[in-house]
């Protein structure tokens, strides 16, 4: 391991000697400057993880050396050392960006261990920068827009803890990205190569639960007609991720925990103990330490599943990310389209940075997706937006027929005959796709159009106005 280099600079041959002489030359690389020129040589050629400089020096200062320095090393600790305890002069050093301050005269080992709290702090800066750049490359390549401090602050603790097997809890609003921060986690991981399964445990009827994630003998339950393996074991190997891990049962919660424990489990209907080697993270929009407190959740599964635990911001306390995040999803649409990525006119993103974004990114992504649709142009202007994003009645882009009536029902029903009009054309009358791009599920669009008298392989509306 390379030794870190501590810089002297002081214009007293005798200071130097002592310096030279006191410090630990095992430790640290020593190297002395008779004044701020030479000292700027040596960093500019050699660098040093620590610099200590006099103040008080004929030519040019240690204050202005301070300056000089960091314009070499923005992240240089600087140590300087005051004659005559001039506290004046150690708060402007301060001030200035120095690291810590020693004054005349001062006892070695007090020189030293400043030293070795300068060169931790160095250490400190680099890795946050290593870790800062790794996360900014990983994020980009993983679908992830964070350069809020916030989000920031999530991903190099996810970066830290993906090398591990230690289950990780994601909580968050719905819409923040859990399950894409769990991939990003997944894909940190020595894991990478295994597979990565998500389940979401409110979407599956609590008696089926038990069966997805440890499988089942043939005749089980009524319905069973074959074996079958569950999410474990699909995932051995790599990564299985929980989503909405507050709505599982209790009685469910005590087999979770053991396989959290020691990887053993048993399949719905079987006495033959299975094993699995899985690493579990879980994801909650729901406050799981308070479903302990009120015994909605068990408190030793939670303790387990909290190891590493990481909070992701809503999106209103994130909104530096906001044009990022429209730009992302703006040349995703014109990718997956295959059409030219529209301009964004100035008032639509100030409208965007001033909504509260209950639905969060994922809200966003929807709105930029039914806006491109609407307008279909080369730029995104406010009446591309949704009403409910300026504060005002529907735009009178939607057409005469829904601007033109009064009454509110029959005015939403109108945009709405004209929006998923539109939808159908654009993703050429598919249901599975339009709902996509809606953000609906299929069944959902179908008793939709059902229901506005639109047939899914129509160019036009069956139904015209027909009433509200």
């Amino acid at each position: 391991m390379n030794r870190p280099t501590v810089l002297f600079i002081d214009d007293q041959p005798a200071a130097r000697e002592l310096f030279t002489r006191s410090m630990d030359a095992r430790r640290y690389r020593l190297a002395t400057a008779a004044g701020v020129a030479e000292a700027e040589e040596f960093l500019q050629s050699d660098g040093a993880d620590v610099a200590v400089t006099d103040l008080r020096m004929p030519g040019i200062d240690g204050l202005q050396g301070l300056e000089r320095f960091h314009k070499i090393d923005p992240d240089l600790p600087v140590v300087v050392i005051t004659a005559f305890g001039s506290v004046e002069t150690a708060v402007e050093a301060m001030k200035r960006g120095a690291f810590d301050y020693l004054r005349k005269p001062f006892d070695p080992s007090e020189l030293e261990i400043v030293v070795e709290r300068a060169i931790n702090h160095r250490q400190l800066v680099r890795e946050n920068n290593r870790l800062r750049s790794v996360v900014s490359r990983q994020t980009e390549g993983h679908g992830i827009i964070g350069h809020a401090p916030l989000m920031q602050a999530a991903l190099q603790l996810a970066a830290r803890a993906a090398p591990s097997d230690l289950p990780v809890l994601i909580l968050g609003e719905s819409g923040t990205g859990k399950d894409v921060f769990a991939q990003h986690i997944h894909k940190l991981s020595h894991r990478a190569k295994g597979p990565f399964v998500s389940l979401n445990c409110s979407a599956i009827p609590e008696h089926l639960l038990e069966s997805e994630l440890f499988g089942h003998e043939k005749g089980a339950f009524s319905g069973a007609n074959q074996s079958r393996e569950g999410f474990f074991a699909e995932a051995d190997g790599g990564t299985l991720f929980l989503d909405e891990i507050g709505d599982m049962s209790l009685a469910l919660q005590p087999k979770l925990l053991r396989v959290l424990q020691n990887g053993e489990y048993y399949r719905v209907g079987s006495r033959r103990l299975e094993h699995t080697n899985v690493r579990v993270v879980c994801a909650s929009n729901r406050a799981i330490e308070q479903l302990a407190e009120h015994g909605q959740f068990r408190q030793d599964l939670y303790y387990r599943i909290n190891t590493v635990r990481i909070e992701l911001p809503p999106l209103r306390k994130r909104t530096e990310d906001i044009g990022r995040l429209v730009e992302h999803f703006l040349n995703k649409i014109a990718a997956r389209d295959k059409r030219q990525v529209p301009s964004v006119a100035p008032q639509v993103l100030r409208a965007l940075v001033d909504y509260r974004w209950p639905g969060n990114v994922r809200e966003l992504e929807h709105v930029l997706e039914r806006s491109v649709l609407i307008c279909d142009g080369s730029e995104l202007t406010a009446d591309c937006l949704p009403p409910e994003l300026l504060g005002a009645p529907a735009s009178s882009h939607v057409g005469s027929s829904a601007a033109d009536i009064d009454h509110y029902k029959d005015a939403r029903k109108a945009f709405e005959v004209e929006y998923f009009t539109r939808l159908l054309a654009r993703s050429n009358h598919s249901v599975q796709r339009a709902a996509e791009l809606a953000g609906l599920h299929r069944s959902t669009l179908y008793e939709k159009l059902a229901a506005l008298g639109l047939a899914p392989d129509a160019e036009a509306p069956a139904g015209g106005k027909s009433g509200s």
